[in-house]
């Protein structure tokens, strides 16, 4: 097993131009990562602020509703680590559309997929409700998406296991099956070769794995602001949104709730980096790393079964029923007369406004995702392959973004813009949209591009 190494590059073997070049990279990480939360932070010095926004109930609810949902991260880790071994270590039938309708359901925005599973488990009219409650043992309603259970639920299926999939898949795709069969010419057995050897070189993933997820659900709104509002369950996010939606707005109470779980949020990234250094190993070495996919025989059919009806709930029926609804004159109602139209479609398709917003839209995305590459790329390889001072300041403040809600950190990006003339051509464009989406993502791509860099061997010349 290669321990991970710094590369040892050329242009950085000047200690003085090493600490420039370090220290500058620290400046300008922060100045998109740490000034907005630092925007936030002094928005909430004020003792009267921090009294009022934590003697609130609502306040409190909230934050204590956040930290039961994020406890959905740790079951999205195993559910997801356990599909992905399967995926790539099983040779199982449809094994590679299982996997690629894993990153279409982790493409597929959130909230249309949250109204799907309103159709389907609504109390008073969702189709699953309804069947059921035709069986005669069955006189109210089994499920209410309007719930804690709805809120896992659908942040489970459709996102929080997708997202674990594609973020695990490529740590035990690179991992080099020399290292296990090395444990089982020793003896070992398939349990324990999993235990000692294949389970602590990728429990850097899997942590990192779930503690993004714990720190993403944190953050999560959409969902929450759909299904918890109804049922009166506010979460941090929702709650955050509710107050600076105000008149007059409450940032400053905002603030201080988001300057609370900051510190929380900064505590876990510590905590990770520590972690971390313990277990960094490099599984793709010079001579190449490759295996062979088992063979199970016919329980092969039963697993692809499994994974199939996975796929099913997370992507297929929710596409169905979000389909279905684009057509119904009245959203939930099936058995009205003539319940389908294409009046729908006819006034979006025919609406100039949505041609434009598709215009911006993929503008947007181009840019955001052209653009987050290269920079989470140049991020990872400043932490991983230089020996830059500075590297683990850089690492802590590519977590930052997480730390506040996304309302926050675009009246944060606002309000830097229109204080500094320098950035004032950014005001109104869609550069400052783009820039804010690269921000807001870069905890979840630094990551990605980490995991990659972390399993390739530094070849030192001797």
């Amino acid at each position: 097993m290669a321990e991970v190494g710094a590369a040892a590059l050329p242009w950085t073997s000047s200690p003085r131009f090493q600490l420039a070049l370090g220290g500058a990279a620290v400046a300008l990480v922060a100045l998109v990562t740490a000034a907005p939360v630092l925007v936030v932070v002094v928005g909430a010095i004020d003792a009267n602020v921090w009294r009022e926004a934590f003697t609130d109930s609502a306040n409190r609810s909230a934050v204590l509703y956040s930290l039961l949902l994020a406890l959905r991260a740790p079951i999205a880790a195993l559910i997801g680590f356990l599909i992905a071994w399967l995926l790539i270590r099983i040779r199982i039938p449809g094994g590679r559309f299982i996997e690629f309708a894993m990153w279409v359901s982790f493409f597929v925005p959130l909230l249309p997929v949250t109204l799907s599973w309103i159709l389907l488990l609504n109390p008073h009219y969702g189709l699953v409700n309804r069947m059921l409650m035709a069986l005669p043992f069955i006189s109210a309603p089994p499920f209410d998406i309007y719930s804690v259970g709805g809120i896992l639920w659908v942040h489970i299926v459709a996102s929080s296991v997708p997202v674990m999939v594609i973020l695990l898949g490529p740590a035990i795709r690179q991992l080099d099956a020399s290292f296990e069969e090395v444990g089982r010419v020793c003896g070992s057995g398939p349990f324990a070769v999993f235990r000692k050897i294949t389970l602590p070189i990728l429990a850097p993933a899997i942590l990192t794995g779930t503690l993004a997820g714990f720190i993403k659900s944190l953050e999560a709104f959409e969902v929450e602001q759909l299904l918890g509002r109804p049922a009166d369950i506010y979460v941090y996010s929702t709650r955050i949104y509710d107050l600076v939606s105000w008149e007059p707005p409450k940032f400053a109470s905002a603030m201080a709730l988001s300057t609370f779980v900051l510190f929380v949020l900064l505590l876990i990234a510590v905590a990770y980096q520590r972690a971390g250094r313990l277990g960094e190993y490099a599984t793709i070495l010079g001579r190449g790393a490759g295996f062979q996919q088992l063979r199970i025989g016919r329980l092969r059919w039963l697993i692809a079964a499994a994974l199939w009806l996975v796929v099913a709930i997370s992507l297929l029926i929710p596409l169905v029923m979000l389909v279905c609804g684009s057509f119904m004159k009245l959203f939930g109602f099936f058995t009205i007369a003539a319940p389908f139209t294409l009046q729908h479609w006819q006034e979006v398709l025919g609406d100039p406004i949505f041609l434009r917003s598709l215009t911006n839209s993929l503008v947007l995305s181009s840019g955001a995702g052209l653009g987050g590459v290269l920079v989470y790329a140049l991020l990872a390889y400043l932490v991983v392959r230089s020996r830059l001072p500075g590297r683990g300041a850089i690492a802590l403040l590519a977590w930052l973004p997480w730390s506040i809600p996304g309302i926050l950190l675009g009246v944060s990006v606002l309000w830097l813009i229109l204080a500094s003339p320098a950035l004032s051509f950014f005001y109104g464009s869609l550069a400052s949209l783009i820039l804010i989406m690269i921000i807001a993502q870069m905890p979840i791509g630094d990551h990605m591009m980490k995991t990659a860099m972390l399993q390739i061997a530094v070849d030192r010349a001797h």
